[in-house]
């Protein structure tokens, strides 16, 4: 009895969310990109020549006559994003509004920054992103309809944006330039990987900076790094508008809106981002020997939690760490210069101080629910550690994951996810989490914001003068400034939502359900085989050891009794 005990109650060897078994058919129009109706390369109208792009956006929209009116609202022109029904303007969300530990701010940088807007001009007038305002900016449809996605590569630098607002090393070689209008305007069609991706791979200084789950390895990639966007047979064949639907030029999805517990079953055709569930359905592992008990995770866990086991899978490293607080050192001759790993990785940059990159680690695990907390320039941010002064370690700067997380273990969140254990739409969901040491105003410790490139000295990036920068850019910005800028470590939540891995690398229970497992430092809920009722586990296996004790005294009392009667005990 006391074997079939043990036996009932031991662990079953875990199953990964790898068995053998065909997931739920995703539905052939979340496959096929749907195709058009027109050939662009017929068209008399794109024959050319054209002198510049304002021709070519002219020849286009003599046809797409309402496409200006449509993408003037989206979040894509104004860098803002939709807010909830009575939300306060001051608390406007959005690349245009929020403070980050990239780039630090948009406003201060407004000429800079506008140079790859999808008007396709360069203004450092905020109210041209407005869709409202007169005279509103213009459309430029090549950026997201070229698809090679070199049209915007070109018109950045055509533009005239300073190099290192997207460049944290040297340019070698001459800029792309687009030599044949004609021939890119006859190329236009559905966006593509590589469109979108020229402006979303290499977001806030280069390949996969921001983003873990979004770089340039995703335009081709395998099945081993994303089962969705490799192309067939062993992959899905995704673009991104697979799940990003548009409706009258209104891209779904953003870090701003939606949760990972909020219409878990909206549709990719819907209007909305698509969710695993829309394709998945609510049972994706009913196909499975142990399905039932995976499909119990849904309303805790989102799917990606166990799905996207490690940040930037592919040959593009992501940045971990950013240090504004060592912008200036020059190199003997007194000139800015740049460090970099073998691999071409920078490390460090006079422009910008000191990097860390990392590749194939874990995300961290949170509760969300969807709602995003943003700071903006001039909030005030609470003290961190008491050693926020201090410079980074070595080892941190280095990238080593333990300095780092020591370094930064309490410093402020300029950007997280509500959510906790129970609550409605809240599950566990992965992030990346991006640790910076920004300027601040040292008397208020208010967030601040800088001029960078610019004509004259107060842009850091002439003379490396902080106070100068931070007055401009705190002017730019509305806010009062003291004079005197100090750092201050601070923190921030990446949505990781790409880079799905096939089933047979999914995490296996173990990954989480175990003392040292992936949870281990996610605070609520009871998680069988990481959390345990001591007192209860003490008593029984007190009662296990009591019993195992009785059971061998009785087989010694047995035995012994068997040799000492060694005759017939009936003769």
């Amino acid at each position: 009895m006391l074997a079939f005990a043990f036996l009932a109650t031991s662990p079953q060897p875990v199953a990964a969310q790898s068995e053998t078994a065909a997931l739920p058919e995703t539905p052939p129009s979340a496959t096929v990109a749907p195709s058009s109706t027109a050939d662009h390369s017929r068209f008399a109208e794109l024959e050319g020549p054209f002198k510049d792009a304002r021709e070519v956006n002219e020849a286009c929209l003599s046809c797409h006559n309402t496409g200006p009116e449509q993408l003037h609202g989206t979040i894509h022109f104004t860098w803002t994003a939709p807010q909830e029904a009575g939300a306060e303007a001051a608390k406007q969300l959005g690349m245009l509004h929020v403070a980050n530990g990239f780039l630090l701010s948009t406003p201060s940088n407004i000429e800079a920054c506008t140079s790859c807007h999808i008007a396709g001009t360069r203004s450092d007038d905020p109210a041209m992103l407005d869709a409202s305002s007169d005279p509103v900016a213009p459309v430029d449809c090549l950026s997201c309809h070229e698809p090679t996605g070199q049209w915007t590569v070109a018109n950045f630098h055509e533009n005239g944006a300073a190099c290192t607002m997207c460049h944290d090393d040297r340019l070698k070689g001459d800029t792309p330039e687009i030599e044949d209008l004609a021939l890119a305007a006859r190329s236009v069609g559905p966006s593509t990987r590589a469109s979108c991706g020229s402006c979303h791979f290499d977001a806030d200084g280069g390949p996969g900076v921001k983003h873990g789950d979004l770089n340039a390895d995703l335009i081709e990639p395998d099945a081993t790094l994303d089962v969705h966007m490799a192309a067939a047979p062993d992959g899905a064949g995704f673009t991104c508008s697979t799940c990003h639907t548009t409706q009258d030029h209104a891209v779904a999805g953003s870090r701003y809106t939606g949760g990972p517990g909020k219409s878990p079953d909206r549709p990719a055709l819907a209007g909305a981002a698509a969710s695993c569930q829309s394709c998945h359905s609510a049972t994706p592992h009913e196909a499975l020997a142990s399905g039932p008990r995976l499909d119990r995770h849904i309303d805790a866990v989102a799917c990606e939690t166990c799905h996207i086991p490690a940040i930037a899978r592919g040959e593009t490293k992501t940045r971990v760490l950013w240090d504004w607080s060592s912008v200036g050192e020059l190199d003997r001759r007194r000139q800015p210069f740049v460090d970099t790993e073998k691999d071409g990785t920078v490390t460090y940059s006079s422009e910008k101080g000191h990097f860390a990159h990392a590749s194939a680690f874990e995300p961290t695990l949170i509760w969300s629910d969807g709602r995003l907390n943003v700071h903006r320039p001039g909030d005030v941010l609470p003290w961190g550690s008491a050693e926020e002064d201090e410079d980074l370690s070595d080892e941190a700067r280095e990238g080593e994951a333990e300095a780092i997380a020591d370094a930064f273990a309490d410093a402020p969140w300029i950007s997280a996810y509500d959510g906790a254990p129970g609550a409605e739409h809240s599950r566990v969901a992965p992030v990346k989490v991006m640790h910076s040491v920004v300027p601040i105003d040292a008397e208020s410790r208010a967030l601040a914001a800088a001029l960078f490139a610019g004509r004259g000295r107060d842009a850091l990036w002439n003379d490396f003068r902080w106070e100068d920068a931070v007055e401009t850019g705190m002017d730019a910005a509305g806010v009062d400034f003291s004079g005197d800028v100090a750092f201050a470590r601070v923190r921030q939540m990446i949505p990781v939502n790409h880079m799905i891995a096939p089933a047979d690398q999914a995490l296996d229970c173990n990954a989480c359900h175990a003392r040292d497992g992936r949870l281990a430092d996610l605070p609520g809920g009871f998680v069988p085989g990481r959390d345990g009722f001591e007192l209860l586990d003490k008593a029984g296996l007190l009662l296990l050891a009591a019993t195992l004790a009785a059971v061998l005294l009785h087989l010694i009392l047995r035995l012994g009794f068997g040799l000492f009667y060694k005759g017939n005990r009936h003769g």
